[in-house]
Formats: C-alpha cells, structure tokens, sequence
C-alpha cells in the first residue's frame, strides 16, 4: 500500500474542522456536530432486555468511501448503514443469548485515508469524532437503558480502537461504572504493554474467568513458517490471548481439540496459536489456515482481519458465559 504523510500542523487544521459545529455529509447535508442518541433511529440494536448482564458493541469499518470522500462519514451514511448490520450478525451476535446487546451508531473515519498518517496522528483522529459518539451513546446508555447492570464492552478494528478510549480515559474517571465492567472484548486492534503500563486501572486477561480485564487478539497465518511482513491494524507491543485455550501464553491449541467450538456456521477448526514475531515486535494469533482466503486481502500480508471474531463465535459466547458467571459469583458472595 502506498502511504502519504501528512504534516501535524495539516492535521491539527484538519481536527480542528471536524470539531466544528457542523459536520457535512457527501451528499451536501448538514447535520449537527452533536448525534442524538434519543432518536432509536440512531442505534444499530436496542434490544428487549432479558439477561442480567448487558454488551455495549462498536462495529468496526463498515463505511465504503469514494476516493472523494474527506476523513469522516456522517451518521446517516448509506453505505455504513447498508454494512454494519451484517458485521453485527457475524460478531455482536455471539453475546446474544447471554447478554442485552446495545449497539450504537457512531460516524467513522476513512481507513483509507486515515492510515496514511503517522500511528500518533490516527489516534488523534479516533479520539475526536469517532470517540466523541461513542462516549455519547455510551452516557445515554448507562442514564437510560442500563438500570445499573454489569456489562462487557466489545468491538472490532476501528471500533476497538474506539474502545480504547473508553476504557483509558472514561472508566478511569468513573470507578463506580468501571467497577460494573465483567471485561473487555476489543479484538482486531493492537493493545500493547504500553497501554497497560500507562492506565495501571487496566489489565490484560492472563485467563478464561478473570474479570475487569481486556480479551484481545489479531489473527494471522503463516506462510512456509514465515510471519507476514505487515498488518496495519498491529503495532509494537502488541498482546493477544489464545480464544481456544483462554491463557495469555505461546502453547499451541490443535485443530481437533475438544475445547475448539469452530468457526460461525461451518464450524470448521484450526490449530491456534499466539506467537511473538521478533522482527515486528507484537504478538499475534497464528491459526492453522493452509490458504489466504480471498476475502481478507490489504489490511495485512497472511492477516486474518475480517475473521477475529469468525474463527472463534462460539468460544466467544461460552467465554463470555464463563466471565459472567465469574464476575456475578464475586460479585454476591
């Protein structure tokens, strides 16, 4: 992919616009800088509340701009609307059936422009506009919709990069909601020792039934025992934990395991496991996968992007059973 770098001094002009009062649409619209999250129009999912525990989910890039698009969708944008529901199908929905899934909309930035600059200036970018919805839907959540359950924070790429400023910057400033948090589900994204080290209230889950924690993974292939060169979405210090085995540690999980519950729909089972990549400096998750299937191209050379949630739907739904009945079990005695 060819990159462009932009001057910071471009980019504060550039942020300073987006936090302007009024945000313009492709097609000439205005809407207000504000999103209004009582309008139920403006939320993904508000479903009928039968569990005792809540999910909070940011789906990731589901906006497909043109090459003329600037660097952030608005809130009504055709194409985002058109996609995010079947990416909540494929995701979001393992946590149905254990939890009350809230999904709200939240405008996005264009990954293809945005990640043409510098990692300090994307997440400039991210803290703006996209966090500034996520941090509205949230608030309106935990006043209107949330009645004081636990909850688990989930979401994939450019929405577990929103997450993560949830989880810094909010519950660090809020340990009464904090304290509600079973754990964090932001895969697709790079979470480093570095986050953990500068947010001490954070941790990374070391196993299958800790609580207040962040799950996290990025999977990947091998290609003739080689990592790939690259992924846009991994940086250095990166962490990710076996979905399979639930240990934050490098033991490899066979295919035929009986712990691996399969992949969405097909069930299909490969060998997992994390591995560190010295040249690139992060771990990642190696699966099994013989082939680079043809729908997960660009985000990295052997990446296994689109598939994070996929691979392991249903390890996902019973880890979240296990963390909930953990954290409740705490909780009352």
């Amino acid at each position: 992919m060819k990159h462009f770098r932009y001057s910071v001094l471009g980019l504060v002009g550039v942020a300073l616009c987006l936090c302007g009062c009024e945000n313009k649409s492709n097609s000439g619209n205005e809407q207000p800088y504000e999103i209004d999250y009582v309008n139920a129009n403006n939320w993904l999912k508000i479903p009928a509340v039968e569990q005792a525990v809540d999910v909070f989910y940011l789906y990731p890039t589901c906006w497909e701009p043109t090459e003329t698009d600037g660097l952030v969708n608005t809130i009504d944008n055709a194409s985002m609307r058109a996609k995010a529901p079947g990416v909540y199908a494929e995701q979001a929905s393992c946590f149905e059936g254990v939890a009350n899934v809230f999904a709200p909309y939240y405008r996005q930035l264009n990954a293809m422009k945005s990640l043409n600059y510098s990692l300090e200036e994307q997440e400039q970018l991210v803290a703006d506009v996209p966090y500034h919805d996520a941090l509205a839907a949230f608030e309106y959540y935990m006043k209107h919709y949330n009645n004081g359950r636990p909850f688990i924070l989930a979401g994939h790429s450019q929405g577990s990069n929103v997450i993560k400023f949830l989880l810094s910057d909010y519950m660090a400033k809020h340990p009464e909601v904090y304290s509600r948090m079973i754990a964090a589900y932001p895969l697709g994204y790079s979470y480093a020792k570095e986050y953990f080290a500068k947010y001490t209230h954070l941790k990374f889950a070391e196993g299958e039934t800790d609580t207040k924690v962040v799950v996290s993974w990025n999977c990947e292939r091998m290609e003739d025992g080689k990592f790939g060169s690259y992924n846009l979405v991994c940086h250095e210090g990166a962490l990710s934990i076996n979905p399979v085995s639930w240990k934050h540690d490098y033991e490899k999980v066979e295919a035929d395991d009986p712990r691996h519950l399969g992949a969405l729909n097909t069930r299909e089972r490969y060998s997992t496991q994390v591995m560190y990549d010295p040249a690139r400096k992060y771990e990642v998750l190696i699966v099994g996968m013989p082939e680079q299937p043809a729908d997960e191209q660009g985000i990295g050379e052997y990446a296994l992007h689109g598939s994070d949630y996929k691979l392991y739907y249903y390890n996902i739904r019973e880890n979240a059973k296990r963390r909930i009945e953990s954290y409740l079990n705490k909780r009352d005695n």
